[in-house]
């Protein structure tokens, strides 16, 4: 059987990947430097987080989303390299989605339990009280 947040994450997931495939389209269309790309995928990567709100589905579509950016708008023809800006640029795409999702996800509050406040007990007589005694 088939829980109720698995079978959500099955439909989240490529969601969220082809999500990341038009940010990508979008942004390379609407962004010329590499730089200005970067920042709009990181942006367009919290707006995925905050659509599909499970860190799993926002984490998928970030590494997706991170891919295609390294193969297209920062390197040329679908490219791949693996430098250390690049996987900084992962970093910083996950990690927005994350904070996307995060801002997303309920939040249960913790509420006190209420702790009765006692002022004063009522003083009773030890003997009197004692139901065995006549």
């Amino acid at each position: 059987m088939v829980s109720r947040r698995a079978g959500s994450l099955e439909m989240l997931i490529p969601a969220g990947a082809a999500m990341a495939v038009g940010a990508v389209a979008v942004v390379a269309m609407a962004v010329p430097q590499v730089s200005e790309r970067v920042a709009a995928m990181a942006a367009m990567s919290a707006l995925i987080g905050l659509v599909v709100r499970r860190p799993v589905a926002a984490g998928a579509a970030a590494v997706v989303g991170w891919f295609l950016m390294t193969g297209f708008l920062v390197n040329g023809l679908g490219e791949l390299t693996f430098a250390r800006a690049d996987w900084l640029r992962l970093a910083l795409l996950a990690g927005a989605g994350l904070v996307g999702s995060a801002m997303r996800t309920p939040m249960p509050l913790r509420v006190p339990a209420r702790v009765p406040v006692v002022y004063a007990y009522p003083r009773k007589d030890r003997i009197a009280h004692h139901k065995t005694l006549s």
